[in-house]
């Protein structure tokens, strides 16, 4: 399958960071029981490994990346407690790493889509961020990212998340919502493909950086027999009418939204000292609302205006 020639398309990662920075022992789905030597204070330097696979790259603003063969896509973590307390800043934690993503089928390095020569290594993201716990229910993530991509020629993209999300579960307990608003800018660049048919076929620069907004909640059930904790997450993403661009039609107020159903299930077998480990697996629907962001996987994986995306994942997951 080929493509028109270009240099621009696609996005980046799964957005792990900002569930990380506001609860990280989700992330293995149960709170790990630290043991400590006595009388000796709790650490302050934590990391966090995620190991994932799939059967495609899909990002979470709608782009599928590549869906040939297997994806793997590991995130390291480190986290950095500065501030503890009992007033309205409870917390303060700076967090920073990195993000891959390897193709088993390999990529193009270079435009056209699907010449040679081809890697296995797609992307590298660094991030940064901080975690500020408002209260005893409210988490303020701040994380900056950058798409390093190894793939078509595509430039670096820099961009700016702010996630407020809330614990509702002292509240409404085993029915708790667990809801999220979070607000993206893209700080240079494009995290999309949204360029690309302007370039391509009117040889104008298409769309400017832009923003989103995306509201969601991820309630969850958790089984005490076995510590298998099941999560149904929902999202809607607002985009900002030049986010996606308006080559195929005008901009709708949803561009997507996205429902899904995981599985953590906690390793209890490790020993005291190696971390505290989790598997997860689950799948992920996509509907892509807009036209644009359904158009412009023509420069993409599927090479034709998708507008349904199913994703099966697993992994593992590390806390140390």
């Amino acid at each position: 399958m080929t493509r028109p020639n270009c240099i621009l398309p696609i996005p980046r990662p799964e957005s792990l960071l900002p569930v990380l920075l506001a609860a990280t022992a989700l992330t293995v789905g149960w709170t790990p029981t630290v043991v400590q030597a006595e009388d000796a204070p709790p650490s302050r330097v934590n990391a966090l490994l995620n190991f994932e696979f799939s059967d495609q790259y899909l990002t979470p603003r709608g782009m599928i990346v590549h869906n040939d063969g297997l994806t793997f896509q590991p995130l390291v973590l480190g986290l950095f407690n500065v501030y503890k307390g009992d007033s309205f800043l409870t917390d303060v934690t700076l967090v920073g790493g990195f993000w891959n993503d390897f193709s088993s089928s390999g990529v193009s390095e270079h435009a056209p889509f699907n010449s040679n020569p081809k890697t296995h290594w797609v992307e590298i993201d660094p991030i940064a961020g901080i975690s500020l716990g408002l209260g005893k229910q409210v988490k303020l993530g701040i994380t900056y990212t950058a798409f390093n991509m190894e793939i078509l020629d595509i430039p670096l993209s820099q961009h700016l998340e702010v996630k407020l999300s809330l614990d509702d579960s002292p509240w409404l307990k085993a029915f708790a919502l667990n809801p999220y608003a979070l607000f993206w800018q893209e700080l240079d660049g494009k995290a999309t493909a949204a360029r690309v048919p302007f370039i391509v076929y009117k040889g104008e620069p298409g769309p400017p950086s832009s923003y989103y907004f995306e509201l969601g909640i991820a309630p969850s059930y958790t089984l005490a027999s076995c510590g298998l904790k099941l999560e149904t997450p929902c999202r809607v993403l607002l985009p900002n009418k030049d986010f996606y661009g308006e080559y195929y039609a005008q901009s709708s107020t949803v561009g997507l939204y996205e429902v899904g159903l995981k599985g953590t299930l906690p390793l209890k077998f490790m020993p005291p000292g190696y971390g505290h480990w989790g598997f997860h697996a689950g799948f992920r629907y996509m509907n892509l609302n807009d036209d644009n962001v359904a158009g412009m996987q023509e420069f993409n994986a599927p090479g034709k205006a998708t507008r349904d995306v199913i994703q099966f994942y697993c992994g593992l997951s590390a806390f140390f």
